[in-house]
């Protein structure tokens, strides 16, 4: 039986944030699914499309501040009806911290358990 090598480069958590995306047209809300240093799992109410750069609004439920970051969309799945919310599936990639949003992603993903390891979304 051959072990499974783990390539990804960041740590990612499970979470259940609300997120806001800002593209240069519109507002799309939706939910973070899960989280690392390098980017994040995104469930929305509509697709991001490919604008560049996006701006990420993360609202993290212990904390008071938002967190905000600059990405770019890696993959997306759209679904005609996933729930009665979401309906589109999408991987970003981070290309920029906003203030002390990475310090403080960093604090809480040391803080929980791992998921898994991240290298789709790898800044790096």
């Amino acid at each position: 039986m051959a072990l499974k090598i783990e390539k990804r480069h960041h740590p990612r958590i499970s979470v259940d944030w609300p997120v806001v995306v800002v593209t240069p047209q519109r507002y799309i809300g939706g939910e973070t699914k899960n989280i690392s240093l390098g980017g994040a799992f995104i469930r929305c109410v509509s697709n991001p499309g490919a604008f560049e750069p996006l701006r990420i609004v993360f609202k993290a439920p212990s904390r008071e501040q938002f967190l905000l970051f600059t990405a770019v969309v890696v993959w997306s799945n759209q679904y005609e009806q996933m729930d009665e919310l979401f309906s589109t599936e999408t991987g970003i990639r981070f290309t920029g911290f906003i203030g002390d949003s990475r310090q403080y992603l960093s604090q809480v993903i040391s803080d929980h358990g791992v998921l898994e390891y991240d290298k789709e979304f790898s800044a790096d």
